[in-house]
């Protein structure tokens, strides 16, 4: 592929040439920007007609994998590394539609417990469906790709502290 093709391989290149510092580094963060902007453009699409956003339909499946689909909604800030506010606001809002309950934690009174309902699990199990259908945004990529790319992440993610 010639770099006029690839816009990142473009810029990797012009970067390089200009001095700039880290060229590699530039081009794998053009890379990952690029691609997580393909993907989440596809997701927001294919979750439009189920009325989720991102968050909304990341903080609903958390759940659903979650035991008794419950979880605190400190947990689920840090887990889907979101600000404590947004999930508030995203739990008042799948509130609204019945999808998902809010309650007290009964032994730790400052903890608030989100629940996925049972229409909550229908419409995470519909927009489950769909975005598998498309690969998660990832449309094109084989079920062999995309394994190397989560290893390939995950180590990553390791060297950046994000996994032990």
């Amino acid at each position: 592929m010639t770099a006029e093709a690839d816009a990142v391989e473009y810029t990797r290149q012009h970067w390089a040439e200009s001095g700039q510092p880290a060229a590699e580094h530039f081009a794998a963060m053009g890379a990952l920007m690029r691609t997580h902007q393909l993907m989440v453009n596809e997701m927001d699409r294919l979750l439009k007609p189920h009325n989720l956003s991102r968050t909304a339909f990341l903080l609903m499946a958390t759940l659903l994998m979650s035991r008794e689909h419950t979880r605190p909604l400190g947990q689920l800030s840090r887990h889907l590394m979101v600000h404590p506010t947004t999930v508030t606001l995203v739990i008042d809002q799948l509130a609204g539609r019945d999808l998902v309950t809010r309650r007290p934690h009964p032994t730790d009174r400052r903890t608030v417990l989100a629940t996925l309902t049972d229409e909550g699990r229908r419409v995470v199990a519909k927009a489950s469906d769909d975005l598998g259908a498309a690969q998660f945004g990832l449309s094109g990529v084989s079920e062999s790709l995309a394994q190397r790319l989560t290893g390939v992440l995950g180590q990553v993610r390791t060297k950046m502290g994000d996994i032990d």
